[in-house]
């Protein structure tokens, strides 16, 4: 074969048959920028909401080191730290621990700490420096309250430490002091000197408190790797290049450590790629197949000139890049912008994030969704150049649409060819076709109907009863600003104040006693084989085991909190309000595990249970889920440990010392206004305390309703645009393509009305066709997925109905009736005459 320069001629003929064809590249542009734009709004979300998790677990864990390799002798230390792989590093040496009583069951470590260490453990100093002499000290501010120290540098104070399980006493100054959540960090942290190791810790030997397992004067080493992923793997290959021995930690905060354990948490995501990117081929490739067959004469000429196949399928190929390159930049601008509105407001729903919003920026958003684009582009675009490339010039004046496949077989009938019949055999000629038409259509409906079930399954009264209880509680801040000189402010004249407004009715305590119970040998045949496989490093219920103790809250309820309990949190037992009023009875929880899996139960109704706190034994008269009465809780968990509930008169008197967690106003209707009032107003002179409405809890889950709808409705009307687009570019391929098909059948007889009605038929095959999926197992779908994810919420009681399915399949009828009336009149333009002589 003879080659010719005829590059330039192949692109200048693909941008003549572009300009040619405005409207058609309009339709695939928003195509293209459709499907780029819900790609990288998944993208973009889905990387900023990791990264804002990925912050907020890092609180929790203390810091964002990728690995720390704990109790190490100096020279180990350093061997780790000269390690090639190893970007940056920290240390730090272990002291002991505070151990005053004023922070009670608050754990603060002490610590020596380098300036990287403090860099990612968060010690963002408010005032001050890292201590430099060996009387500084830096605590961070809830540990200040809790002592009673004010936030001062220079303030002086002294502490009980816990040195290699000695307890000595120390003064210090304060040199530096930082901002810390209580709520969440696992401990307190408060840094000392160098030459407060070197004054007290000189004579301790690293190796024996290894042995003993103090861990004095052990050095940690937290390291900054390259990047992220394979961490586990990392840490190993730097202990075994150095030939240390060591303990050692992967930070779990990271996403790409949870992945490399359960890589089957990437499935959602990916299978939300690849609906949105077989929604996009279904759309593109339909709108290029209308485009080749409406001009299949066109590249029939340009075959009949010379044109090669190749060639063909390079112009069709050349206008789907410059397409792809001009929607390209509009869809990735658009899907950021959509992904960051997505991320600021799921963000308000997601609990721990909602103040730590993170927009990812990261190249591989754009890079991934850039290339997901194309690839669909091409793929869409390649089967429509392949069918122009290989017709041949005659069969492209004849061409109908249809391929023809096997050996023709002949139809016998008693009945004759009804227009039914006919109908249901032009669908079933393009079963591949059909088949991806009733996929993208009935995905929409399904994922329509899903997310109307989650939201109309929303129980209002049954959120706020997980919060509140009456019309206005009142409580003290969780800043940890409580506990300064003056004692706690919720207080008993506080509640008498509240209870002398106009219009309280009644004002319901919530009494509060955290302490620890004695284990029994239930306890401990629970505990046992968790500990035995738990990570040697985060000895959880080994700890528990070996302190012979397990976390409990006590919580004294008022008679209004009664009726809150619901059937259906109590595991085992019968809640009598009557008997529990006696003094006698107490309901106790499941007990809270760090693991997945049932909650076990330590005590079973009847049991008798003595808290040594109040030094009385009860019966258990019920044992309730892990969140019954989570309005009147802490709304926090402590591993292995249980609360129990009391009526409030048999804590407070049996304790005097019981605080009060919090205190809820019964309103009359009419003085709710001048209560809020008059009770804001007592709160605000109290200081440290707040006041929230049950209006208030109502517009927060009103405004997550919102959050919910937004997302879920924004997707799934986006996912059933592109399956209606889809439906009406394959009933306008296929009518179109027939064209020539209709009019032969017009030609022998069959009138106007009966092709208007064969077109009908299709149309509503089509449609009973896709009702017969979204009825079927569509609604199996809706209904399994609906129910699992209606369960996981605490708000919710599943509702299924069925009338959105219903309405979408009346909305398809109603297209196809319209389509298939716009498609015969686009037909009947022409006269049979005009329309057989293009098979000639």
């Amino acid at each position: 074969m003879i080659r010719t320069k005829n590059r330039k001629t192949v692109i200048h003929t693909a941008k003549k048959s572009m300009r040619a064809n405005r409207k058609r590249n309009i339709i695939i542009a928003c195509a293209i920028v459709l499907t780029t734009l819900l790609i990288t709004a998944v993208f973009t979300a889905g990387f900023s909401i990791n990264k804002s998790i990925e912050w907020a677990q890092m609180k929790t864990v203390g810091g964002d080191a990728h690995a720390s390799f704990q109790y190490l002798t100096p020279d180990e230390a350093e061997k780790i730290a000269q390690h090639p792989s190893i970007k940056e590093y920290g240390k730090r040496v272990v002291v002991g621990e505070v151990m005053n009583k004023r922070l009670k069951e608050k754990r603060v470590e002490v610590l020596q700490a380098d300036e990287q260490v403090a860099k990612h453990f968060f010690i963002d100093l408010i005032k001050g420096e890292l201590p430099k002499r060996e009387q500084e000290i830096v605590l961070n501010t809830w540990t200040l309250d809790l002592l009673g120290i004010p936030h001062k540098i220079g303030e002086k104070m002294r502490l009980d430490l816990d040195i290699n399980g000695e307890k000595v006493s120390k003064d210090f100054i304060l040199s530096g002091y930082y901002k810390a959540d209580q709520h969440v960090a696992m401990a307190g942290l408060a840094f000392v000197s160098q030459d407060f190791i070197k004054s007290n810790l000189n004579q301790i030997d690293p190796q024996e408190t290894r042995k003993t397992g103090t861990y004095t004067n052990t050095t940690t080493v937290d390291v900054m790797f390259h990047n992220a992923w394979g961490l586990e793997k990392k840490a190993k290959k730097v202990m075994a290049d150095t030939g240390v021995d060591a303990n050692y930690g992967v930070n779990w905060a990271y996403s790409s450590t949870t992945l490399s354990e359960n890589i089957q948490m990437l499935i959602p995501l990916l299978v939300l790629v690849l609906i949105i990117m077989l929604s996009g081929y279904l759309l593109i490739y339909n709108i290029f197949h209308i485009a080749v067959v409406q001009d299949i004469k066109f590249y029939g000429l340009l075959k009949t000139i010379g044109t090669t196949p190749k060639q063909l399928k390079k112009i069709i190929s050349i206008q789907a890049n410059r397409l792809y390159i001009i929607a390209l930049p509009i869809g990735l601008a658009l899907g950021y912008g959509v992904g960051m509105w997505v991320t600021s407001m799921a963000s308000t729903t997601l609990s721990g994030i909602n103040d730590s919003v993170i927009y990812s920026v990261h190249p591989i958003i754009f890079v991934g969704a850039a290339l997901f684009s194309y690839v669909t582009v091409r793929v869409a675009a390649s089967k429509p150049g392949k069918m122009a490339a290989k017709i041949s010039p005659v069969e492209a004046v004849k061409f109908s649409g249809v391929t023809k496949i096997g050996k023709k077989k002949t139809k016998r009938s008693v009945h004759g060819a009804t227009l039914t019949k006919m109908a249901m055999g032009n669908l079933l000629r393009q079963k591949k076709k059909l088949f991806l038409m009733l996929a993208s259509v009935s995905l929409s409906i399904v994922l329509f109907s899903i997310v109307y079930t989650v939201i109309s399954s929303i129980n209002v009264n049954k959120y706020l009863n997980s919060f509140i209880s009456g019309d206005f509680v009142v409580m003290e801040t969780q800043d940890g600003s409580t506990n300064i000189e003056g004692g706690d402010p919720l207080t008993e004249e506080v509640a008498e104040e509240l209870r002398a407004i106009d219009g309280v009715k009644n004002v319901d305590h919530v009494y509060f006693i955290e302490t620890y119970m004695k284990m029994n040998e239930t306890i401990k045949n629970f505990l046992k084989p968790l500990a035995a496989s738990e990570d040697p490093d985060q000895p959880i219920y080994r700890s528990v085991l070996e302190n012979g103790k397990i976390s409990t809250e006590l919580f004294g309820i008022s008679r209004g909190w009664y009726d809150v309990l619901q059937e259906n949190d109590i595991v085992a037992g019968t809640f009598n309000p009557e008997k529990f009023a006696s003094g006698q009875y107490v309901l106790v929880t499941q007990a809270f595990l760090a693991e997945e899996g049932d909650l076990p139960t330590y005590f079973t109704p009847g049991d008798r249970i003595h808290i040594d706190t109040l030094g009385k034994s009860y019966e258990v008269m019920a044992v309730g889920k892990l969140d019954a009465f989570y309005a009147a809780g802490t709304k926090s968990y402590v591993p292995a440990g249980i609360k129990i509930y009391l009526p409030a008169a048999e804590l407070k008197d049996t304790d005097s010392d019981a605080q009060i967690l919090s205190l809820t106003l019964h309103v009359e209707p009419e003085a709710k206004d001048h209560a809020e009032l008059a009770a804001q107003a007592i709160t605000d002179s109290s200081g440290g305390l707040i006041l929230k409405s049950r209006d208030d809890y109502k517009e927060e889950l009103s405004g997550f309703i919102r959050v919910f709808k937004s997302i879920g409705y924004g997707l799934s009307f986006i996912i059933a645009f592109i399956g209606v687009m889809n439906y009406i570019n394959t009933m306008i391929t296929g009518i179109l393509s027939r064209r020539n098909e209709l009019a032969v059948l017009e030609s022998i007889g069959m009138t106007k009305k009966q092709l208007k009605k064969l077109l009908f038929y299709e149309g509503l095959l089509s449609v009973m066709l896709t009702g017969t999926i979204v009825l079927t197992a569509g609604l199996y779908i809706t209904y399994a997925v609906g129910k699992g994810i209606t369960e996981s919420m605490d708000f919710t009681e599943f509702q299924m109905s069925i009338w959105p399915t219903s309405l979408a399949i009346l909305l398809l009828m109603t297209i196809s009736i319209t389509i298939t009336w716009v498609a015969y009149s686009l037909l009947s333009k022409d006269t049979i005459i005009e329309r057989l002589r293009e098979v000639e």
